[in-house]
């Protein structure tokens, strides 16, 4: 099977409109409610508990109208809706959590998306994109890349520029690592020329741990510290570049509709860097400071990690998936 016939189909229109299908804040309220068995006066009573400060003024009243979509909660307010639902449930993103990667797409706004990765000039480039049509740009496996040796070959150079030395792997562990069934490296094109990857290792939860504080480098993780599809793993981001804004935001789109997907079984997320652009990043996806160090040549690298349920829990993601707009395509 060819790469295009394994494309993943990155946005779901509703037949009649042709407009994508989105669940809004007040559909998931009303879903998540239902599933859990609560009266709207149990869960005015349960947030109230759960959460003084920004439920105090809560009645049966205000949570109709947010049920309907008379009105809406402010960004904060939704975040402690869903910590509540994950608390309750023991799931990062209740009612979310039997999705697969195409349910879990359709319902990632773009803009939402794109206002999360923000703009850097080292990372996502500015390849003109007006004359892309959305349906020709295609995301998938690197495993499933015509091209694959020559593409692993250029993202070992683009992972060498933007890591220090004392981050990177071998040209023999970067295809290790690329080829491993458990880990994600997509690559994006249109219309057959390569216009971005996203390169995330699934690994232990434990060695995840030890490597965002430096009790571990890279090169020293073996195929035993990789985590298999059915234990708990953490995801460790690697590698990213697009040449646009657009395939930027395709690209992580997929990587959060495979958080949400895999949910069940992914702990922590976490990354290295010494990039400040790449810092700005991973502070949008909620990320938090976990350590830190200071190589010889007196470069400062820093490692951060947080939960899974933290991620799909904060206010930028909350307006990614929850969002009222019209999410178009540019």
């Amino acid at each position: 099977m060819t790469g295009k016939a394994q494309t993943i189909s990155l946005l779901y229109f509703s037949k009649q409109s042709g407009e994508e299908v989105q669940v809004r804040f007040n559909e998931y309220l009303r879903q998540c409610r239902e599933e859990n068995k609560l009266t709207q006066e149990q869960l005015v009573h349960d947030l109230y508990s759960h959460d003084i400060e920004q439920f105090e003024a809560l009645d049966t009243g205000t949570l109709g109208k947010w049920e309907r979509s008379v009105t809406k909660p402010k960004a904060a307010k939704q975040v402690s809706i869903i910590k509540y639902f994950q608390l309750r449930t023991g799931v990062a993103l209740p009612c979310w959590n039997n999705y697969t990667v195409e349910e879990a797409q359709s319902n990632i706004c773009k803009v939402g998306m794109s206002n999360l990765i923000g703009k850097t000039k080292k990372l996502i480039y500015d390849f003109p994109s007006e004359m892309m049509s959305i349906d020709d740009i295609t995301v998938y496996p690197v495993r499933s890349y015509d091209n694959m040796d020559a593409l692993i070959d250029s993202n070992m150079l683009l992972h060498q520029n933007l890591n220090h030395e004392s981050s990177q792997l071998s040209s023999e562990q970067f295809k290790a690592w690329a080829l491993h069934p458990s880990n994600l490296f997509l690559a994006c094109e249109y219309k057959g020329t390569f216009l971005g990857l996203l390169f995330t290792a699934r690994v232990k939860p434990e060695v995840l741990d030890k490597l965002v504080n430096f009790e571990m480098k890279k090169n020293e993780v073996s195929e035993d510290d990789f985590a298999s599809f059915d234990e708990e793993g953490s995801l460790l981001l690697l590698s990213f570049f697009a040449l646009n804004p657009k395939v930027a935001t395709l690209l992580f789109i997929r990587l959060y509709a495979h958080m949400i997907a895999n949910q069940k079984n992914i702990v922590d997320i976490g990354g290295i860097t010494n990039s400040d652009e790449s810092k700005n990043l991973v502070a949008n996806m909620n990320l938090k400071y976990e350590n830190s160090k200071v190589t010889d040549d007196k470069v400062k690298i820093t490692g951060y990690k947080q939960s899974l349920s933290n991620i799909l829990a904060s206010e930028y993601a909350v307006k990614m998936l929850l969002s009222k707009q019209e999410c178009p395509e540019e």
